[in-house]
């Protein structure tokens, strides 16, 4: 097995900690840049879902590479415009399943795609975006950090 893929899996075991952790986050969290858990959930469904979209070009053998038509914070501002109705169960439950559902695209593109580059790997950084977040609510994560 190459060292690429060694470091995609375990970046995708890391991934499912990180998703419990931000699911045990308190429901009255408020992370230090302003948000309560409703909005990082919806930030984190809305970015899990468009990475999802580049499972395509990786199925087909295409380097991961995102290339994104706007600003971070204009995404994250259409994230939260589009699902302003969502109650914080509904945003739950959307991150929930957004998250399973990219789950399930990584461990697909980990067997059944395997690649040796390194813009392959990058696929599977998101847990790094969790941690990022996590460490706004101020959970420890030091175990998790490379």
């Amino acid at each position: 097995m190459s060292e690429f893929l060694k470091k995609a899996e375990s970046w995708n075991e890391k991934l499912k900690i990180t998703t419990q952790m931000v699911k045990d986050i308190p429901p009255d969290t408020i992370l230090t840049n302003g948000w309560d858990k409703k909005k990082l959930y919806v930030h984190l469904f809305g970015w899990d879902n468009e990475i999802i979209k580049y499972a395509k070009e990786l199925r087909q053998g295409k380097p991961f590479n995102i290339i994104l038509e706007e600003t971070i914070d204009v995404y994250n501002q259409r994230f939260f415009d589009e699902n302003e109705g969502l109650d914080f169960a509904a945003s739950e439950k959307q991150f929930l399943q957004k998250r399973d559902h990219l789950l399930s695209v990584c461990e697909e593109i980990l067997t059944k795609y395997p690649q040796n580059n390194k813009e392959f790997v990058g696929f599977f950084f998101l847990w790094k975006h969790d941690v990022h977040h996590l460490q706004q609510t101020g959970a420890n994560v030091s175990d998790l950090e490379e």
